[in-house]
């Protein structure tokens, strides 16, 4: 058996890898869109190119769920980082291609590529890293979300750095080697582990687009998933419609726009550093409930300002994003243990397949939820109704979730202290 310090080591190994690919999917939107309007590409069509992402994510996240199992799962991770890598690598090349139609047909491989690997490493991540110690699950799962959140943070002013010295080319260059060469050394890394993780037993192969078909019919499992979406479109929102609304309505210079988004993404980040100790102790039910109460109520006060021109400042919209960031933390942070026990308690799911499918339904979440945010509330329905009539709406449906929720989640035992692995909950038949 190998040492719990061996183990941290890779385990801190594959969190360092995932900070990377966040720092990857953070330099896009600062430094795409420049280089391809120097390009003739008009801003219709760069907003196709940026939303391919998304939806290329998501078709690849059902699709890819048939064939992610306890076997592949480490192969499935490493290579999602390192496609990921590689199309970024190529985005980058782009500075060098022809402007117009070449420059678009290219960038919108890159991106659907770049979906592929983000399908493939978030049906895998999460599994893969918590099957080197399993008493760790309650800890890992955060940490996860949380590395991924700091390379968001790290990528833009490490990418405004390269940036200001060498130009576009060589800040794709830069950050997209880094995550390759971590991708190597990850990959020969797995070896020394790859065995001990491997499950022998007759269903280790079951592939779970079975499961993830029984998740749909599953009351249960489709009220759980509703504030993944909620919270995920509330934040697709935000970074659609929110820099128009702070620079053209509020008169906001770029570099303040830009703090704006800064601050946000560091509430989230703070936020989930202190969430990571919370599951261990047993909160991870009710951090999950409470996570659309603080969405409702910053979308709420946001929408204060359509009455009052006194909030309509700096410091009221940094407020309202701060709440919404709180809640958009305690509900990702939780939701992979939460969906972990839930699976269990109503036998969709055993102790051996439950991270693959868990793993997979909320990968096809986040990404819903992107799209349904971008597309519907920050294109169709925010064209219609306005800024704060959006916001109101997703507001009143984070609102009756919260209800919503706390009713599901009092009623299977989950709003209360639960620990992710209690031994008196383990029944003979391997479920939770």
């Amino acid at each position: 058996m190998r040492s719990n310090i061996s183990k941290g080591l890779y385990i801190t190994l594959g969190a360092i890898l995932l900070t990377s690919e966040g720092m990857n999917y953070s330099i896009i939107a600062p430094f795409f869109p420049i280089e391809a309007r120097h390009k003739g590409t008009s801003d219709v069509m760069i907003g196709v190119i940026m939303g391919s992402f998304s939806f290329s994510s998501w078709i690849f996240a059902i699709f890819l769920s048939k064939f992610v199992s306890n076997r592949l799962k480490f192969y499935f991770f490493n290579s999602g980082c390192m496609i990921g890598a590689v199309s970024l690598v190529c985005l980058g090349s782009l500075e060098f291609s022809s402007p117009g139609f070449p420059f678009y047909i290219m960038s919108l491989m890159c991106r659907i590529v770049n979906g592929l690997s983000s399908a493939m490493m978030w049906s895998s991540a999460y599994p893969a890293l918590c099957s080197i110690n399993e008493d760790w699950t309650d800890v890992l799962a955060p940490v996860i979300e949380l590395s991924i959140g700091l390379g968001a943070i790290i990528g833009p002013p490490v990418g405004s750095f390269i940036y200001s010295i060498s130009g576009y080319a060589v800040t794709f260059y830069v950050i997209g080697s880094f995550e390759i060469f971590l991708s190597i050394i990850f990959y020969f890394s797995t070896f020394l582990f790859i065995d001990e993780t491997m499950d022998e037993k007759e269903n280790d192969d079951k592939r779970s687009m079975t499961a993830l078909y029984n998740l749909g019919k599953s009351y249960e499992i489709i009220l759980l998933s509703i504030p993944i979406i909620i919270n995920v479109s509330m934040i697709a929102l935000i970074d659609t419609v929110l820099a128009h609304y702070l620079v053209n309505i509020l008169s906001m210079t770029t570099d303040t726009n830009g703090l704006v988004f800064a601050i946000q993404a560091t509430s989230f980040a703070i936020a989930n550093i202190c969430n990571l100790p919370l599951p261990r102790l047993g909160y991870s039910g009710i951090l999950y409930a409470i996570g659309p109460f603080f969405i409702a109520t910053g979308g709420f006060a946001f929408c204060f300002q359509a009455y009052f021109e006194t909030l309509q400042c700096f410091t009221f919209v940094c407020l309202c994003l701060i709440v919404i960031s709180l809640g958009s933390s305690a509900i990702i942070m939780n939701s992979y243990l939460v969906f972990d026990k839930v699976l269990l308690r109503i036998d969709l799911a055993t102790t051996d397949n439950v991270k693959l499918i868990s793993a997979s339904w909320l990968n096809i979440l986040f990404n819903s939820g992107g799209i349904f945010g971008a597309a519907f509330f920050g294109g169709v329905y925010y064209h219609k109704f306005g800024l704060f009539a959006t916001f109101f709406t997703i507001s009143l449906l984070a609102a009756f979730t919260f209800v919503m929720i706390v009713f599901l989640l009092h009623s299977l035992s989950l709003l209360r202290k639960v620990y992710f692995r209690k031994e008196s909950e383990v029944s003979c038949n391997g479920n939770i």
